[in-house]
């Protein structure tokens, strides 16, 4: 048969797809080996009929120089030894999904094949039971990854591995290992033995006396997902820096378990295939530490002690990634783990059963990036909780109980700084209270993950499902009082003049009513409470924006710490996510006086008028002296409402007070 120039030989395209310098060949009807152009230099053979391979059959690929070389479920069952011998450039062989090859077959291959230059070896997916103690025999300095993964070993010997000078990379996961017996492999920087029936720890110490450690530069050990019940302790890897061992059946974790792993800075315990019912005090003294995970133990850190959870991590300083979702924790706890961690980036709170945030429960941490608090309780927090995260980039609030984001909800410098946030699937209220949030979600800059379609509201009922950027309310239907007053305006102008003429020339007219109104309930049995004792703040007070910091840093100050009295403030006590009318009903009922901080720019403001409104009848009821009024300034006249002069004595007398 004439064979044709090598240059002109094109891809069998009826088989294979090429590239500049690959080619994958597959199907039913590849039974041979064809030739391919000149330049290919990786050839993978998938699902195929292939059958047997030798170096006859492999003959058109020494046309090649071929460096890759991959089979992969080509129902082979034969493996001449000197199938590969020709390939004497090859670095990497992969032999996969070939349950009816035998491992004695390519060890033959391997040892009459030239593995100088053989880097990477992939024996996967083959149903082996077992190997041969010469199955590596051949491979040398040059090789140094080698992948058994998915057979059916039960066995792992490193002695098998020992000759290698230049191996990195071991990886036996997904087998049946119960048996791990020791030998130095010198060179070995990651070791995967993932989800076998190791049940007992392997010893990672040397049988060589000269020798501390069998693996003594080892860098990544993983070893997931297998039957180990006892954790015990950690030896002869004084250079392990990463450590998987999650999903096992580990059910406490012993003081010592970790303390000569010395330069450990990724430890995961993740998942534990028992619940975690201990964790003993000094578990976690490794100063090395960088990242930890505890996801998914259920682990209660309430069972520890107050001096244990603030213990707990206290030898972590440099701890920069801390995952303990899937635990039970609450505000208290977390607050006393996470105050030695100044250096935290990321924190992932995720399901641990979180409720309401009071103000202290996150430290100083000035330097956190990413907040995950998902899938909790949350229903609020308080208005200081976000003050102490200047570099806050990442924040998900997905997937709780919050109905209502008001302005305060966040702080500036937080929203600032923000990158992305989530608050999807919440339990969102379709509320005027909401307008604020509604407006921001339009028209910020930050992503705000999850939005539209995860934004939605769930009250009241006939807004149930609406979404949010669906939500439009009118500026009237939110302000009814101005509505009405409107209504009122047009149609009893005249009657409204009279009144306020009225009013005008009979500023007590309201304070002879209510004393008549005091008379009626004293007849009827009702006596008004005079003690302090009886409300949880001496005063609730009002004040408008503009005097803030007088009644901050004066007022309030001065009174509270020298006098010992307790003011209600709404900057600082009011809830976060409950609606401001509410807010100031609630706090009303708990305050024993009203004190009204009174000044031209509170005459002039709509908002503070309102207060007067609903302060008026706690003077109805309680008295004259339910209420201090304390004047900043004299009132000029122009400011002087009506609702004023029904409150405030005469001008020369308010003068005279202050």
């Amino acid at each position: 048969m004439q064979v044709a120039s090598r240059d002109k030989i094109k891809c069998p395209i009826e088989l294979c797809k090429c590239t500049e310098s690959a080619a994958i060949c597959s199907g039913k009807n590849l039974t041979y080996i064809p030739r391919f152009p000149k330049d290919v230099r990786s050839v993978t053979f998938r699902n195929g009929n292939i059958g047997t391979l030798s170096k006859e059959r492999n003959k058109n690929l020494t046309f090649n120089v071929i460096t890759e070389l991959s089979f992969i479920n080509n129902t082979i069952v034969r493996l001449e030894p000197d199938a590969f011998s020709t390939f004497i450039k090859m670095n990497a062989l992969t032999i996969s999904s070939e349950p009816s090859l035998s491992a004695n077959d390519v060890m033959n291959a391997l040892n009459n094949m030239k593995t100088t230059r053989l880097k990477y070896l992939k024996l996967t997916d083959n149903k082996w039971k077992c190997l041969p103690d010469n199955m590596f025999k051949a491979l040398q300095a040059n090789i140094i990854n080698i992948n058994l993964d998915r057979n059916y070993l039960q066995l792992l010997n490193f002695s098998w591995f020992s000759n290698m000078s230049g191996l990195l990379i071991l990886s036996a996961s997904f087998n049946k290992l119960s048996t791990i017996i020791p030998d130095s492999i010198l060179s070995l920087r990651r070791l995967y033995l993932d989800n076998n029936e190791i049940i007992k720890l392997p010893t990672f110490c040397s049988l060589n006396p000269c020798l501390n450690s069998a693996l003594p530069n080892l860098k990544y050990l993983s070893i997931r997902k297998n039957k180990i019940e006892n954790v015990g302790q950690f030896r002869c890897l004084s250079r392990l820096k990463t450590l998987k061992i999650d999903d096992n059946w580990i059910d406490r974790i012993n003081y010592n378990s970790f303390t000569e792993l010395k330069e450990l800075t990724d430890l995961s315990l993740e998942a534990m295939g028992k619940k975690l019912n201990k964790i003993e005090n000094g578990s976690f003294n490794i100063p090395s530490l960088q990242m930890i995970s505890l996801r998914n133990c259920d682990f209660h850190f309430q069972s520890l002690s107050i001096s244990e959870q603030n213990s707990m991590l206290s030898s972590c300083n440099d701890l920069i990634f801390l995952d303990i979702s899937g635990n039970f924790l609450n505000s208290t706890i977390l607050h006393r783990l996470l105050s030695p961690l100044k250096l935290l980036r990321h924190i992932n709170l995720e399901n641990t059963r979180l409720g309401y945030l009071p103000n202290n429960v996150f430290p100083e941490l000035p330097v956190i990036e990413t907040l995950i608090m998902r899938m909790n309780r949350i229903y609020g927090w308080g208005i200081d909780v976000f003050d102490h995260m200047p570099s806050l980039q990442y924040l998900d609030l997905s997937h709780n109980l919050i109905k209502t984001i008001v302005i305060s909800s966040f702080p500036t410098t937080l929203l600032t700084n923000l990158k992305k946030i989530n608050l999807g699937k919440n339990q969102f209220a379709c509320s005027c209270e909401q307008i604020w949030f509604v407006n921001w979600i339009r028209g910020t800059n930050i992503t705000v993950l999850g939005y539209p379609f995860r934004y939605y509201c769930t009250t009241p009922d006939n807004f149930n499902g609406v979404l949010l950027k669906d939500y439009k309310p009118s500026f009237l239907s939110c302000n009814p009082i101005f509505l009405v007053v409107i209504s009122i305006s047009a149609s009893a102008c005249l009657l409204i003049s009279i009144v306020v003429t009225f009013l005008k020339c009979n500023i007590n007219v309201k304070n002879y009513l209510y004393l008549l109104k005091v008379k009626q309930f004293r007849r009827q049995g009702y006596l008004p409470i005079l003690n302090s004792d009886d409300y949880e703040y001496h005063a609730f007070v009002v004040y408008c924006d503009e005097n803030r910091i007088w009644v901050h840093d004066d007022f309030v100050k001065k009174l509270e710490n020298e006098e010992g009295f307790k003011f209600c403030i709404h900057h600082r006590d009011f809830d976060v996510g409950e609606s401001i009318s509410g807010n100031v009903d609630k706090f009303l009922k708990k305050s024993w006086k009203v004190v009204v901080i009174i000044s031209n720019a509170f005459a002039k403001s709509e908002w503070c008028q309102w207060e007067v409104d609903i302060i008026q009848e706690r003077r109805r009821r309680q008295g004259r002296d339910a209420l201090l009024l304390v004047m900043l300034e004299n009132i000029t006249s122009k400011n002087m409402t009506s609702p004023l002069r029904g409150q405030y004595p005469a001008p020369e007398v308010q003068k005279r007070n202050r």
